[in-house]
């Protein structure tokens, strides 16, 4: 049985309504594959796209999915049969940059004009539904590889093409010919939107940075120009830096973090403009976290907490364990929320630092069960497509991981973690986890009919440092102080976790879509 994409979950759960069953499509058969494969497999293709736009009879051939409602864009023909294949519209979607093939993106007509996506974490926050308001006449998942083929397209000289993760979209138009597939080649997703446009978007994402790593650089390795970067919040670019660390730390484990230096001029504290209260961080659809080189300094977890529960995402690395278990080294005065801290790992101090490279093992069953882990099996066959297994003298099926630390083990008793990648024997400790998310709120009750918990927000924890791979060398002073080079092995695993972030949350015990609109009654 097809799963649904995501489109697809996203407007079951809003106001416009799919027909589940088959129906008669724009002609030809809209069987496929997905992008899902054994682990030890090195990707697959795109998936089989969604069918009738208003869900009627067409000449010839079997379609699903097109939401009620949708209309065939003007001066286009839709319902066009054909005797043999289909009119359909091929290509790969990839990062900003146009390196790397990105995974699980929804490529759609719409059924109506775009509308502007909400910004920052707004009342619509835990209703994926306001991400595709437009409906859809046809849609289709990317697979692994990034690539994918949306059959029964609409024919005519300007057909709106639409490609989405989350708050990531970039619009085209794209001529069609009846019964012809039209090649589209690579389409990267928007690396900045011109004033005005409505159209294209990208989340606001705010940085706090540190001493010790350079997570800010990333959104440069991804493709994104030195032009979207502005210290704190306001202006027109959607990287907004602040400061984090306070005077006088970074004294490891035992200490408090310490700021960036040389930092963004103008960047303002992030105690005190940040996350001083959940206020602060509602403009921002993601929060990056990049370690201080000592505990969090003056973190507040509860404001986080609350961000998270109404839809906000964060991403950690290394010392900022400090707002999921409280401070373990350090002697300031703040605490973690009661159903985070041993809820979600066991937490240490550092058990050993290394700024050698370990191997990293891909999790790809899910946290307390044999079940398979979908995701993991995906980031498993998008690193081995993108170079990023075997590099640097580890195992052929592990992930090369410079500066690893040793802060957190995820086991089963940790029920709303899910470990991504763990550390291998090689490493001397273990089972010690390097990257898990959990979604919020952590104890959400179960959906309708003992379903899934209807989750709102995410976070991710990295127990490393992003940029330790000795080849990243930023400077500071972002973002000109950040190398302008291609993306370490670590970093593109964070790349697709960063993209996973960005969209509408998902339950990990539900598999991502292996293409096409499954069809309902």
């Amino acid at each position: 049985m097809r799963r649904m994409s995501m489109l697809a979950t996203a407007l079951l759960g809003g106001a416009l309504i799919l027909n589940l069953g088959s129906t008669s499509g724009c002609g030809g058969s809209n069987s496929g594959t997905g992008g899902h494969g054994s682990s030890s497999g090195s990707g697959g293709s795109s998936g089989s796209s969604s069918g009738n736009l208003l869900g009627g009879t067409g000449d010839s051939g079997t379609s699903s999915g097109g939401t009620v409602g949708a209309q065939c864009p003007p001066n286009t023909q839709c319902n066009v049969s054909c005797t043999s294949g289909t009119t359909s519209i091929s290509g790969i979607v990839k990062d900003p940059a146009g390196k790397n093939g990105l995974f699980d993106i929804e490529v759609y007509v719409p059924g109506a004009p775009l509308q502007p996506l909400t910004k920052g974490v707004g009342a619509d926050a835990c209703d994926c539904g306001a991400l595709y308001k437009s409906g859809a006449v046809v849609s289709t998942v990317t697979g692994v590889d990034g690539s994918f083929k949306l059959t029964n397209a609409p024919v005519g000289a300007s057909v709106p093409l639409v490609v989405q993760i989350g708050k990531w979209r970039k619009s085209m138009t794209v001529k069609t010919t009846q019964c012809m597939d039209a090649p589209q080649g690579s389409i990267s997703l928007p690396s900045t939107v011109a004033a005005g446009d409505t159209n294209d978007n990208m989340p606001d994402i705010a940085v706090s940075t540190g001493s010790a790593d350079s997570l800010e650089c990333l959104m440069r390795r991804i493709g994104l120009p030195t032009t979207e970067y502005t210290a704190g919040p306001g202006g027109a670019g959607h990287v907004h830096v602040f400061a984090g660390g306070g005077a006088g730390g970074g004294k490891g484990g035992g200490g408090v973090g310490k700021p960036e230096t040389p930092g963004m001029a103008g960047a303002p504290a992030s105690d005190q403009n940040l996350w001083a209260n959940q206020g602060q961080l509602m403009p921002y659809d993601i929060v990056l976290l990049s370690c201080e080189g000592g505990e969090t300094y003056n973190a507040n977890p509860q404001a986080l907490e609350e961000y998270l529960n109404v839809g906000g995402r964060a991403f950690g690395s290394h010392f900022h364990y400090a707002f999921f278990a409280g401070p373990i080294g350090s002697n300031q005065n703040y605490s973690a929320p009661a159903d985070w801290g041993a809820n979600l790992a066991t937490w240490h101090v550092d058990q050993g630092n290394s700024n050698g490279v370990i191997g990293g093992i891909i999790d790809q069953t899910l946290n307390g069960s044999t079940a398979q882990f979908a995701k993991g099996v995906d980031l498993y066959q998008w690193l081995g497509l993108n170079n990023a297994l075997g590099q640097n003298g580890v195992a052929q099926h592990e992930l090369s991981i410079y500066q690893p630390r040793f802060n957190a083990v995820v086991g089963p008793g940790n029920k709303p973690s899910q470990p991504w990648i763990t550390a291998d024997q090689s490493s001397g400790q273990s089972g010690a986890t390097m990257y898990f998310s959990f979604d919020t709120p952590v104890n959400a009750p179960p959906g309708p009919n003992g379903g899934p918990p209807n989750y709102c927000g995410r976070a991710v924890f990295s127990d490393l440092h992003v940029a330790g791979n000795p080849a990243t060398t930023d400077t500071g002073n972002p973002p000109n102080g950040c190398a302008d080079t291609d993306l370490s092995p670590q970093e593109k695993a964070l790349e697709f976790m960063l993209f996973d972030l960005s969209a509408c949350v998902i339950p990990d015990t539900v598999a991502p879509p292996d293409g096409g609109i499954s069809t309902l009654q």
